[in-house]
């Protein structure tokens, strides 16, 4: 049986007040925010809770919606409903195509389609107009207070709006879909429309240019200017930035999550775990799991490992899991691993 040694759980409970940062002359953004995904910690703002619209980044709704209602290798065929005011950013689909919604959700996140996004909508609700009033349910849901929807792809309309903080709190439960985390983190992908594969790339510079980011959507349109919303792996934490009319958004990103960094204590440790070994040289062996992660508030860990293991055992094999948590949420595992070999132990005449 797989043991779970609750016993074994760490807990580091290191409170402690996190400053936000304030408005920054240094960053171009008329509205920003940064958080820790796993904690929801404010670790930056600046006007976070104004209304502004947020263009593009819409899209994170509507292809969380997507990845939840449909199936992604099901065929679509494209009708005119579906085009119907799909204009700017598009992947140039026709009335009559097929491709299928996993090609869809990669044109409307990586490309940015509209034509894609007003698909999709149609594919879950039948109508752009009903899925508007899903995305709304979905809002409701997650409480987005200061946020209404009226296109699925982000067009301006004139109550279509959001906030970076909203933005930001819709983007943390959409990277729990495994589906919408895969394909927001390409660089690019091959789509294939009535069987003719093209490649598509990604609008967000972030992933060509910074390591840990992770995705997640661009916007711009004349109104709203341009808009971003990022997310970074930083020592198994992940921090979310939303920037909405900004000039410099790219820069805009790389301070505000520079700065961010800052708000994190970082702890690394090496776990010595004793494990039974059966038909050994040795009747037990003293395994390791090591970290180094950043946390907000606290961090709890699970030891998870078979409490018994049969010889022989060769040094450097995975002998079970070390659960990391914050805020009661996983946030990584890493392995334990057998420091050194143990053979069989045999009997001499």
């Amino acid at each position: 049986m797989f043991k779970k040694i609750a016993a074994f759980l760490l807990c580091f409970v290191f409170l402690f007040t996190v400053n936000v940062y304030a408005k920054s002359e240094n960053i171009s953004a008329r509205y920003a925010v940064a958080i820790d995904k796993a904690t929801g910690t404010v670790l930056y703002d600046n006007n976070m809770n104004d209304r502004a619209s947020m263009a593009s980044t819409t899209k994170i709704m509507t292809c969380l919606i997507a990845c939840e209602k449909l199936n992604f290798d099901d065929t679509v065929t494209i009708t005119s409903d579906m085009l119907n005011k799909a204009e700017g950013s598009l992947i140039y689909l026709k009335a009559g195509d097929n491709i299928t919604v996993g090609d869809l959700i990669k044109g409307a996140l990586l490309a940015s389609g509209n034509d894609a996004a007003n698909a999709l909508a149609v594919a879950v609700s039948g109508s752009i107009g009903d899925f508007v009033s899903l995305m709304n349910e979905y809002a409701e849901e997650f409480n987005l207070k200061n946020t209404h929807f009226e296109t699925p792809s982000g067009l301006d309309s004139g109550e279509h709006y959001s906030t970076a903080y909203d933005m930001a709190i819709l983007t943390s439960h959409a990277l729990d879909n495994e589906l919408f985390s895969t394909v927001c983190s390409m660089q690019s992908a091959e789509i294939i429309i009535n069987s003719q594969p093209q490649t598509i790339y990604n609008h967000n510079k972030l992933l060509y240019k910074t390591e840990d980011c992770i995705g997640v959507k661009t916007g711009y349109t004349e109104k709203s200017g341009r808009c971003l919303v990022s997310a970074f792996n930083y020592k198994k934490s992940t921090i979310i930035i939303v920037t909405l009319n900004a000039y410099d958004d790219w820069n805009d990103h790389q301070k505000i999550l520079d700065f961010s960094k800052k708000r994190y204590r970082v702890y690394s440790k090496a776990v010595e775990i004793p494990i039974d070994v059966v038909g050994g040289v040795s009747d037990s062996l003293l395994c390791r799991a090591e970290y180094d992660i950043a946390y907000i508030n606290s961090i709890e860990t699970e030891a998870c490992f078979y409490p018994i293991i049969y010889a022989p055992v060769i040094k450097g094999s995975k002998v079970g899991k070390l659960k990391i948590y914050s805020n009661n949420k996983l946030i990584g595992t890493v392995d334990i691993i057998a420091p050194e070999s143990v053979t069989v132990w045999q009997t001499t005449k």
